[in-house]
């Protein structure tokens, strides 16, 4: 009989649980009833955001400096403060309900929080003591063209999730290896790439490279050995949310004894937690194998991003010697196999692709240019939106194609792209060409030209529809990503000064020379809510076309204002459409260097902004 299944008294008909269940149960209760603030009728307009992510961020630096200082009591202590924090549930709430991309998909419950009245209610009912209910799986085609299962949790375990990520992430982020990259705060897959380059870019480095691939990591990973690298008071969460059932829309409900479900907000954390360390035992391992003296360096680098990883070695027999021992590591510590058939050993001469880029050496020059899968998969994605819109406006399909062709070229603007963004605009152009000569067949080649294409400087084939214009990666600057320095973290009180450069650098080497003054102005914070506009909400709105942030007019076109850097102001997408949903469609605030502070209240249907106020009829 298994020890930890609930078992019932036969005289008595009572339920009995196990010893863990009922110690478990009791610390859920603990944090419950200290969660003794109640939010529920705070409302969003007189919340000081920035205030709270203050402060939510000096309990994280806090937990961090405890882990650096190997303080057990401290990190109990700061876990529990923001677990149990009123201001940890409301920034939750708020990136569930608002900023995550999955807002508005619901879970078993079919329940969505995206309104300010739903969100209210939501903040009474969080509860961190109650166990979740099932994920219900969904499928999405991958690239190859198999199906990806999904596990959605409910908006309240999704809260429930950023809550205790927000208390588990100071304390991982601290000890994962330098080269770990995926799913880390202000860590992305420009990073990895710049490493990669460190790694393999001299004549002297590392000549081979082994290209893992591991077997369904995510739903394979073994419960047991993922929860045995956790602290006691993380364990009790994560094994509840692990064991939640799945819902699955064929086959029904169904137990989960393995891997992690992906669609939840920790699933990423504790996904690569699964892999630590790995980076530090195979270094080791090298050592011991005699692939190097104590005081050389092997040539043995791992760079990996989430389960993707790259090794790589100074020779072939290094690498075929090596693989087996990935692969002993990856059945031992996280209870995950290494696809034989999938993994390579790649001489760099050859190239090998990582992350969507291509990666080679020409003529003893590393150079790193996108993928050519990922680049016929961007043509081919084109070629169906233009299929689908055959009989569209020119304008429309303009609107549609602009946000994949910039998104696509900002991602890969850190690298060698020149010429392939080049390639990339000769076969747009040739499908428009063909598209546009499909919806006149009878007209001949010049009327067509001059119907859906003009003159531009020196291109002479620029699709435009008056003030509509299709976007060119040709256009797009090749611009070097500044790598993250591998020790650093956003979390550690001594690096807070390092991330605030950062983060001017990184947000006005990307943007024009209109946005760059614009977010210089406002010290690259939202003009509403004065939190800091993340580099992330940027990258995204730059390479996914999320409209996360907006630059918007303060007085609009239709009230006489203009496009210039003194009306224009840069907020979160969630700050103005609540604003206007209070305030006059077409004015924000007179006075952009005013923010929404604490004092911003509300009195009889107007909005007071630190002491003035302005009526819906202003």
């Amino acid at each position: 009989m298994n020890r930890n299944a609930v078992s019932q008294d036969e005289s008595t008909g009572h339920i009995r649980k196990n010893p863990r269940e009922v110690h478990e149960d009791a610390i859920m209760r603990t944090w419950v009833e200290a969660q003794t603030v109640d939010t529920s009728e705070y409302a969003d307009e007189r919340i000081d955001w920035k205030g709270i992510e203050r402060h939510v961020l000096r309990l994280q630096r806090q937990l961090a400096h405890a882990v650096e200082h190997n303080n057990r009591k401290a990190v109990r202590h700061f876990k529990w403060l923001i677990r149990t924090s009123h201001h940890t549930k409301l920034l939750a709430i708020r990136h569930v309900t608002q900023e995550n991309q999955r807002r508005r998909t619901p879970g078993v419950d079919g329940k969505t929080y995206t309104t300010s009245e739903k969100r209210r209610e939501l903040r009474g009912l969080v509860n961190l003591g109650s166990r979740p209910l099932p994920v219900r799986r969904v499928y999405i085609v991958k690239k190859n063209g198999k199906l990806r299962p999904l596990g959605i949790p409910t908006t309240h375990d999704r809260v429930c999730q950023a809550i205790h990520k927000a208390a588990m992430e100071p304390e991982w982020d601290i000890q994962f290896a330098p080269n770990t990259y995926g799913f880390r705060p202000q860590r992305s897959t420009w990073d990895a790439m710049s490493q990669v380059f460190a790694n393999l870019c001299k004549s002297g480095s590392a000549q081979w490279v082994i290209e893992g691939d591991i077997r369904g990591y995510f739903d394979n990973v073994d419960h047991a050995k993922l929860l045995a690298k956790l602290a006691p008071e993380d364990r009790i969460y994560v094994r509840r949310m692990l064991k939640a059932p799945v819902l699955d829309p064929e086959e029904g409900l169904l137990a989960s004894t393995r891997g992690t479900p992906q669609g939840g907000l920790v699933s990423p954390l504790i996904a690569v937690i699964a892999l630590q360390g790995m980076e530090k035992d195979l270094r080791q391992k090298a050592f011991q194998m005699r692939f190097g003296s104590s005081r050389a360096n092997p040539g043995i680098n791992i760079v990996s991003y989430a389960d993707d990883f790259i090794v790589t070695c100074k020779t072939k027999e290094q690498a075929e010697q090596f693989v087996p021992v990935i692969a002993q590591w990856l059945a031992e510590n996280v209870g995950v196999e290494l696809s034989l058939e999938k993994t390579h050993i790649t001489h760099i001469n050859d190239g090998f692709d990582f992350l969507g880029f291509n990666v080679r050496k020409y003529k003893g020059q590393l150079l790193i240019k996108p993928a050519k899968d990922s680049k016929l998969t961007v043509l081919r994605k084109i070629k169906g939106i233009l299929d689908a819109n055959k009989s569209a406006k020119q304008s429309m399909v303009i609107r549609l194609l602009n946000p994949i062709i910039r998104g696509w070229g900002n991602y890969y603007s850190t690298q060698v792209s020149k010429k392939v963004f080049a390639y990339c605009d000769h076969k747009i152009i040739q499908m428009l060409r063909k598209w546009a000569k499909r919806r006149h067949s009878k007209k001949a080649a010049w009327w067509v030209y001059q119907r859906y294409f003009i003159r531009r400087g020196n291109r002479n084939w620029v699709f435009a529809d008056g003030p509509f214009t299709l976007a060119t990666m040709s256009d797009i600057r090749i611009i070097r990503h500044i790598k993250i320095q591998g020790r650093r973290s956003p979390h550690r009180p001594s690096d807070h000064e390092y991330f605030k450069a950062r983060r001017e650098q990184l947000l006005l080497k990307r943007l024009n020379g209109f946005q760059k003054k614009v977010v210089r102005k406002t010290g690259g914070k939202c003009a509403l809510c004065r939190c800091n506009i993340s580099v992330e909400h940027f990258r995204r709105w730059q390479v996914n076309g999320d409209n996360d942030i907006l630059f918007s007019q303060m007085i609009s076109e239709r009230l006489g204002g203009h496009n210039t850097i003194e009306n224009v102001v840069v907020t979160h997408r969630w700050c103005y459409e609540k604003y206007r949903s209070i305030n006059d469609y077409d004015t924000l605030p007179d006075r952009p260097e005013r923010y929404l502070s604490n004092q911003e209240s509300i009195v009889d249907g107007q909005v007071v902004w630190q002491g003035r106020k302005q009526s819906r009829g202003a």
